[in-house]
């Protein structure tokens, strides 16, 4: 897994260590919005932790995201021409603690993208 950091916006409360871990370390408490993407032939399963405890999961079926009332996906049924062209995709929000340690797991296909993103609100 290569991760990278394309965007900060604020280097002080988003830490983020280049080759290590793929987590993001916010360390003012407060609500957040996280988003999550990941694409791949294969349908992923993706959990997102806080302080490595999970608080969310998104499996991509025709089943509820798990903690997302309003997550329903849909089943594809046949390819793009183009291939993968969506993916496993989520929005939510958070109350994070001070010096919260983001991260996330998944498991899918060797091949693929994904990204993680953090906002203050």
């Amino acid at each position: 897994m290569r991760t990278t950091q394309s965007v900060n916006t604020d280097p002080a409360n988003y830490l983020w260590a280049q080759n290590r871990t793929a987590s993001i370390t916010t360390v003012v408490p407060g609500l957040y919005e996280v988003t999550f993407g990941f694409f791949t032939h294969q349908k992923p399963t993706v959990q997102l932790l806080v302080n490595e405890e999970p608080v969310l999961a998104a499996v991509s079926s025709s089943s509820y995201v798990v903690h997302h009332p309003a997550g329903r996906l849909e089943e594809k049924t046949r390819r793009h021409s183009a291939g993968s062209v969506t993916g496993l995709t989520l929005i939510d929000f958070l109350a994070l603690p001070p010096q919260a340690r983001v991260s996330i797991t998944y498991t899918g296909a060797d091949v693929g993208e994904g990204f993680l993103s953090l906002k203050k609100l």
